[in-house]
């Protein structure tokens, strides 16, 4: 593994460890066993290195949602989908409970999270208009409701482990991620064919049990 790697795995940790505005480029240095000059070579100060791993979670997550959710939509993709969407959270926390405060300190961060956004709310609006092409969910009936589903989904997974932290849980769990992909299937189920969410439930217990 390269120190730029390395830079970036441990900061991953530590930040997941102890919060978005925690770990230092000092500390992390200290932490890795390199000079602050080597560190500095690699990332000239902290929000570089969060632009980093933001760019890992946003590689990660389209290719997510390029893969994993090819039309036709089977149960198991749609399940999987979002158990891996929250697989992504998880390994991101950081990321997900510090968002304002990262977002309003670092400028670039704030316009590449935004196009991140942006493309995320069009293909989330565009898997629930092909599960209604593929006969497997009832079409909204609202007039913006194409878009509705897919913001909502949207806003429960970015703002998942911050509603964990802020309803008082010292340490947000994969316990409570599991809640969160439950908490994100319901408000779909109530348009989903039977045996379609039969089947992708069932889906869901396997891989949860295991």
């Amino acid at each position: 593994m390269s120190n730029r790697d390395r830079i970036l795995d441990l900061s991953l940790r530590l930040l997941n460890e102890e919060g978005a505005q925690a770990a230092g480029t000092t500390r992390i240095a200290q932490t890795l066993g390199i000079s602050p000059g080597n560190l500095y070579y690699h990332f000239k100060n902290r929000e570089e290195i969060v632009r980093g791993l933001f760019a890992a979670l946003e590689a990660e997550f389209r290719a997510m949602m390029i893969e994993d959710v090819a039309p036709p939509i089977s149960p198991a993709r749609f399940a999987g989908f979002y158990l891996r969407s929250f697989e992504v959270a998880w390994k991101y926390r950081f990321f997900f409970g510090g968002l304002h405060h990262l977002l309003r300190k670092d400028e670039k961060l704030a316009l590449a999270y935004r196009d991140l956004q942006a493309w995320a709310l069009d293909e989330l609006e565009a898997i629930v208009r092909q599960l209604v092409k593929d006969g497997s969910m009832a079409k909204p009936k609202t007039r913006n409701g194409f878009h509705s589903l897919g913001l909502n989904t949207w806003l429960i997974w970015m703002n998942w482990i911050r509603f964990v932290q802020i309803s008082g849980k010292d340490e947000v769990t994969r316990d409570d991620m599991i809640e969160g992909v439950g908490q994100m299937f319901d408000l779909l189920v109530p348009y989903l064919d039977a045996d379609f969410e039969k089947a992708a439930r069932r889906v869901l217990a396997r891989e949860l049990r295991g």
